[in-house]
């Protein structure tokens, strides 16, 4: 693998979101805010409100990030490509800014700030109920890896709550796994308003990629690729000299292959009685991304419906709205269009491919939750010894608890 050049100056160049957003494209037609979903705005409003974002106009600027859940979709309604999610972007970095700190909820979520004097984070604790076997896993997945003109595997903080099956994994057994506790790829900061955070993260991951040896990253989590193949490039300058699949195109890959075949199927209610549960990305990766998803969940036995809103109108499933503020109630409020499309399609079960959909939903709707990565690893034949539906339990440990209760007033108010 051609050697990354780790140095933060590359990625000095653009100074804030606002540098990837076309001043000068923008005919102020307001499609952008006029098509999304989460804002109720007349023709003229979204015109008269685009307008007043562009000069800045606070008032304007925080009834819209009150609004938004930063899923990007207004960019791909804007007419001359001008994107606008950039110019949403910029007005939350300047109220994060104004705020001069940032919310100790939003803070918690965030993985990797620990040198920085972020002592508490949320995959932190979380980490800290693993039990020997997992910790002596993340301890070897942190060791930079050779893995000549192979494939590396990503984990990502997510994937590290749940290590062990994935280290046991026979279908993922020809990958080398690196990921360390605190490493992380920054799109929760980026996402929040953080530049400056989400650099920093970027720039340390890309520190520790550049000690490994691979010629293609196949990545566990959405969100890490969203920031890798699509955030990193267009807002930071940053580019890579190897490929990145998500692991769900590896899987596609090996099983079209004939490297690996279904041994086992879900049963006849899951496969009757499932919606596919679109993530934010899923839409950007493009048409061959969601055609793999696709063939995979029907691969493994699902007749997944699709819910009303989808594609480059997808809704949120609610995680969007923690980085507002970091607010609780901000995740139930905008999970309100994703849960009455869920009540009009009339299926009981969710099928999620993203680890932050996954969470979100389980939390509301428990078993009937199930995870596209898990379903697919089973039925290519691996046993899941600690299913991701654990969540609940490895989050109210001592140490989640005791920092949860700290940030309940910044969560709740």
């Amino acid at each position: 693998m051609a050697r990354l050049d780790q140095n933060s100056e590359t990625m000095a160049r653009p100074k804030s979101y606002i540098d990837a957003y076309d001043f000068d494209q923008c005919t102020e037609c307001g499609e952008c805010l006029y098509e999304c979903i989460y804002k109720d705005l007349t023709k003229d409003q979204a015109i008269e409100n685009i307008s007043k974002m562009r000069q800045g106009d606070v008032a304007v600027c925080e009834a819209m990030l009150d609004q938004c859940v930063f899923c990007y979709n207004c960019s791909y309604s804007c007419p001359v490509n001008a994107n606008p999610a950039a110019l949403m972007f910029e007005r939350l970095h300047e109220r994060r800014n104004r705020e001069r700190g940032v919310p100790a909820s939003l803070q918690y979520i965030i993985n990797g700030m620990e040198s920085q004097g972020w002592t508490h984070n949320l995959f932190q604790d979380l980490y800290t109920d693993h039990n020997k076997d997992e910790k002596e896993i993340i301890a070897k997945w942190s060791e930079p890896k050779d893995c000549n003109d192979g494939d590396l595997l990503w984990c990502s903080c997510a994937s590290r709550v749940f290590p062990y099956d994935i280290e046991q994994s026979h279908v993922l057994s020809g990958l080398q796994k690196f990921g360390g506790k605190s490493d992380c790829c920054g799109l929760p900061a980026f996402r929040s308003g953080l530049f400056d955070v989400g650099r920093f993260l970027a720039n340390n991951l890309i520190d520790r990629f550049s000690q490994c040896r691979f010629k293609r990253l196949v990545v566990m989590c959405g969100s890490c690729q969203d920031m890798f193949q699509l955030a990193l490039p267009e807002y930071f300058g940053q580019e890579f000299p190897f490929e990145m699949i998500s692991v769900y195109q590896y899987l596609d890959e090996q099983i079209q292959n004939g490297n690996f075949q279904i041994k086992r199927q879900v049963t006849v209610d899951e496969k009757e009685n499932t919606c596919i549960f679109h993530s934010c990305f899923g839409y950007k990766f493009g048409k061959d991304y969601l055609s793999c998803i696709k063939r995979l969940y029907q691969a493994v036995g699902f007749d997944c419906m699709e819910l009303v809103h989808n594609g480059e109108n997808n809704a949120c499933c609610g995680m969007g709205g923690v980085y507002r503020q970091g607010n609780l109630w901000d995740i139930m409020n905008v999970k309100g269009v994703k849960k009455k499309d869920l009540k009009k399609s009339n299926k009981e079960n969710i099928l999620a491919y993203c680890y932050g959909c996954y969470f979100t939903s389980h939390l509301s709707q428990g078993g009937t939750t199930h995870f596209l990565l898990e379903k697919v690893l089973w039925a290519l034949g691996d046993e899941i010894k600690y299913p991701i539906s654990g969540i609940l339990g490895r989050s109210f440990n001592f140490s989640s608890f005791i920092h949860m209760i700290g940030i309940i007033p910044s969560a709740l108010f």
